[in-house]
């Protein structure tokens, strides 16, 4: 749509939006949207933090992730170190693990969405990572082993649908505070019962438990935002709402169809063998 406005009416429309958000919130939060509508678009990790008021913390929660597969290292990407310290993961498949560590080389979108591990929290390579995140699999007691780690205070699942009931269970049973990926379980029954345990239960500190699902657009600044322009009454009485989400998997975008294995590399830019099972690098 063309902008047909005039400077002084983009300015009388700046001036109404800040009476309204002056009236009706703090000076904080008007002060921070008259920067974002003064610079434009802003994008970055700490977009959220700003938005929502986060303050920094002295001792990141430690999680380990459940389930490294394309959405198990997408929520590793968008782990930020300054809130949340990856202590373990726990995946049976080797190349999830590769995935968690040196993150998603099969195009430069998917890399952006899956940096891995060793360029989220800046380990200098994968020794130096695996010497601060555990590695739990099939061959040392897998998810069980995982939950009973004394070093771990949430755990982020990313597991089938239809162990995400079970797991959670297990590790609010453990006072662990618990993140899992939409669906939140397999039917209304589940739910209510992780809701529940959440409800009833503390971690070791003597805290209520904290239960979440991955619905992200519940935590995304462009939809708060919009539920606070209406609670201002910027927008006037609403009738109708009608909303789409196009997802852009267009050819060497990110995609639900993953290539054919081979040619992935790693940080220092080896590549990886073709031959199944084997993750040996090579020049």
């Amino acid at each position: 749509m063309v902008d047909k406005l005039s400077s002084e009416q983009r300015e009388v429309g700046k001036h109404n939006y800040y009476s309204a958000v002056g009236s009706y919130y703090d000076v904080n939060r008007r002060d921070f949207l008259r920067g974002i509508v003064s610079a434009g678009a802003v994008s970055g990790a700490g977009l959220g933090a700003m938005y929502f008021g986060y303050g920094k913390v002295a001792d990141p929660v430690r999680v380990a992730v459940i389930g490294t597969g394309d959405e198990g290292n997408v929520l590793i990407g968008g782990c930020n170190p300054e809130y949340v310290d990856v202590k373990a993961i726990c995946d049976i498949r080797p190349f999830g693990q590769h995935r968690a560590f040196h993150g998603d080389w099969s195009s430069s979108s998917a890399l952006g969405r899956r940096p891995g591990l060793i360029r989220v929290a800046g380990y200098k390579d994968e020794a130096e990572a695996k010497r601060n995140v555990k590695v739990y699999d099939s061959t040392n007691g897998g998810i069980m082993a995982c939950l009973d780690d004394p070093d771990i205070e949430a755990v982020i699942i990313a597991l089938p649908l239809w162990l995400h009931a079970s797991v959670a269970a297990q590790a609010m049973k453990r006072g662990l505070h618990v993140l899992t990926e939409k669906l939140m379980a397999h039917n209304v029954a589940q739910c209510k019962v992780m809701s529940r345990m959440a409800a009833s239960m503390t971690d070791t500190n003597g805290n209520p438990i904290h239960l979440a699902t991955g619905h992200q657009r519940h935590y995304n600044v462009k939809y708060a935002n919009a539920v606070n322009l209406i609670r201002w009454g910027l927008l006037g009485q609403l009738h109708h709402i009608r909303a789409q989400w196009h997802r852009g998997n267009l050819p060497g975008g990110d995609s639900w169809k993953m290539p054919i294995p081979g040619g992935e590399m790693d940080a220092n830019g080896k590549l990886f063998s073709r031959i199944p099972g084997d993750m040996s690098s090579r020049q």
